[in-house]
């Protein structure tokens, strides 16, 4: 058994086709075939049903998948073990990261970063925490960014930062003049909510305490897994929806007025560092989370006494 075994193996396990995993690999279909065969041959097992398309694996190839991820996440491991005992501050780091904190995290921190560790390049990809959880099990990752707390079979987080709720009104709203809005008296129909599949959302139906978000005052139904798509629905009619606090510092001078406080909202959102409870790479996250920490105020490092919000995420 070779690695260049176990690699096919894992890719035709991800894409479901002989064509896609070839491609992924830079190699032939019937290179790949050939390495998928002997593996198969030396097994003495059939490991994927090719009756089916795409290809799925068989009991057997469910068993054997489990010790291939193992195994190449030990071998990544041994990769970098040398750099992480040196300290040596080069090589990728691979990062997901939810679409929530995204645009609003990684302008804080990733000039900073490249000064610092010129040696070092980050491949970041916007993803959702369900996936984020998979890549990292796929050791297709080697950490996310995602808001906690959540349930994932071996993994461990590092909580980052924590950030308060915010609603953001449009001025054609009757509410908008207040500074602050009790969420009992707004009308669930003026609420813009992100689509199902965020962990965001589930948080915001969890203060509101809706069970669904099923009409609109304005006449439409609109999806996003975007908050500023939100926001700029908000800007041009008369609803409002609720932002995380890292959405409010880069907001413009003339929309400020357009922030309101949430009243009798005693709940924050954790955001944190997700990685294998194996960590590979362990040097260069540290240094990655010093540097986010470094560009975030202060008192959004503290754990508060408020409560922080289930994000009703299981991956078990």
């Amino acid at each position: 058994m070779t690695f260049t075994q176990i690699k096919c193996f894992l890719a035709l396990e991800r894409f479901g086709s002989f064509v896609d995993a070839a491609k992924s690999l830079h190699v032939t279909q019937p290179a790949l075939t050939v390495q998928i065969k002997n593996l198969e041959e030396e097994l003495d097992a059939i490991l994927f049903d090719r009756t089916l398309k795409p290809v799925v694996l068989t009991e057997a190839g469910q068993v054997f998948a489990e010790q291939a991820r193992i195994i190449m996440f030990e071998v990544d491991k041994a990769k970098n073990v040398i750099d992480d005992f040196r300290q040596k501050e080069k090589g990728l780091l691979r990062i997901g990261i939810i679409p929530t904190v995204a645009p609003y995290l990684l302008p804080l921190f990733l000039n900073e970063f490249y000064e610092a560790f010129p040696e070092v390049r980050l491949a970041i990809k916007e993803m959702i925490t369900e996936d984020i959880l998979t890549a990292l099990k796929n050791n297709e990752l080697d950490a996310g960014l995602v808001a906690t707390p959540i349930q994932a079979k071996a993994t461990k987080h590092q909580p980052l930062f924590y950030e308060k709720y915010f609603l953001y009104v449009s001025e054609l709203h009757p509410f908008f003049d207040r500074e602050s809005i009790d969420l009992g008296e707004l009308d669930e129909t003026d609420l813009w909510l992100l689509n199902q599949g965020n962990c965001f959302r589930n948080q915001v139906l969890h203060i509101c305490s809706l069970a669904r978000k099923s009409a609109f005052n304005q006449g439409f139904n609109f999806e996003s897994t975007s908050i500023e798509s939100l926001k700029r629905i908000v800007e041009f009619t008369k609803g409002a929806t609720i932002i995380p606090e890292l959405a409010t510092l880069n907001i413009p001078a003339e929309k400020e007025e357009m922030i309101k406080g949430i009243e009798k909202l005693n709940a924050v959102r954790e955001v944190s560092l997700i990685t294998n409870k194996t960590v590979v790479k362990a040097h260069l996250l540290e240094k990655l989370i010093k540097t986010i920490k470094g560009s975030l105020p202060a008192k959004m490092l503290e754990k508060p006494q408020q409560q922080i919000l289930e994000t009703g995420v299981k991956l078990l």
